[in-house]
């Protein structure tokens, strides 16, 4: 292999590895052991309902973890309630800390204004952040169904992805997809200037 052609590779392999290395480094952030959720016990919602949410943190790991927890309802929503977290538009947060082998829950009542045409879903986060990372370790969602609106997923048997769970993962894979074509590209383009460097 020529040096044109290694230089040129281990460029586009950098490249591939950067547009992969967000993604990564976020979910092995997550210490193990450690899980998320958030639950509220409404079969389906509509404007101007009072939602109370319950998010708990779970720490099955063999060390304490802290951070900060944050819940996050949609913009058309407005808090109403979270005992001792502090408030900051759509998000409510805590510090944390939770031992190993315990739990820690968190309450947010919230009240519903009106839910934009096209929603399909009243979709809230709960998001671990720990230190002063800017992305989440560990985030789960409550994706309450709209009266009177057919979620597409729901009705072909899938279940609807909730904003920061499956589709930064899939947008990863599809990064990580594109740097693998431009790896191949430059390796090819490299290898064509190569031969012809060598046979005038």
């Amino acid at each position: 292999m020529t040096r044109a052609i290694r230089v040129a590779v281990s460029a586009a392999v950098s490249v591939a590895l950067l547009a992969g290395g967000p993604a990564t480094a976020a979910a092995a952030a997550a210490p193990p052991g450690l899980s998320i959720s958030i639950h509220n016990e409404s079969g389906s919602v509509r404007s101007g309902d009072h939602l109370s949410y319950a998010a708990t943190l779970r720490n099955d790991g063999t060390a304490a973890v802290d951070g900060r927890l944050v819940v996050t309802v949609p913009a058309y929503a407005r808090i109403t309630g979270a005992t001792g977290g502090d408030l900051d538009g759509s998000d409510a947060s805590w510090t944390v800390e939770v031992p190993a082998g315990s739990s820690v829950t968190k309450k947010v009542s919230a009240t519903l204004g009106d839910i934009p045409r096209g929603e399909v879903r009243v979709t809230t986060l709960v998001s671990l952040y720990l230190g002063d990372a800017p992305q989440p370790a560990i985030r789960s969602a409550e994706a309450d169904a709209i009266a009177g609106v057919t979620d597409p997923a729901r009705a072909v048997g899938e279940q609807p992805v909730g904003p920061g769970t499956a589709a930064p993962v899939a947008l990863a894979w599809i990064e990580v997809g594109a740097a693998a074509v431009l790896v191949a590209a430059v390796v090819v383009v490299a290898w064509r200037f190569g031969r012809r460097r060598g046979h005038p």
